[in-house]
């Protein structure tokens, strides 16, 4: 829950979503009342390391399957 407030914060409190794109590709140093693990993991997914292919968004498909 506490990561998940920390999240909330992150995407919610700066105003500018491209502060968030530089500090997750560390072309700017994020800000200390940022700098959580939150913020970490999200740099660590933007490096790639797997070189994962990310052209498109996820399939969603579950949102529509039947309950079972």
């Amino acid at each position: 829950e506490e990561q998940l407030n920390r999240y909330d914060r992150l995407i919610n409190e700066p105003s500018n979503d491209w502060d968030i794109y530089y500090w997750a590709t560390e072309a700017k140093p994020t800000p200390a009342e940022f700098d959580t693990d939150v913020m970490a993991m999200l740099r660590e997914f933007a490096k790639n390391r797997n070189r994962e292919q990310r052209l498109r968004q996820p399939d969603l498909e579950y949102l529509f399957e039947a309950p079972r």
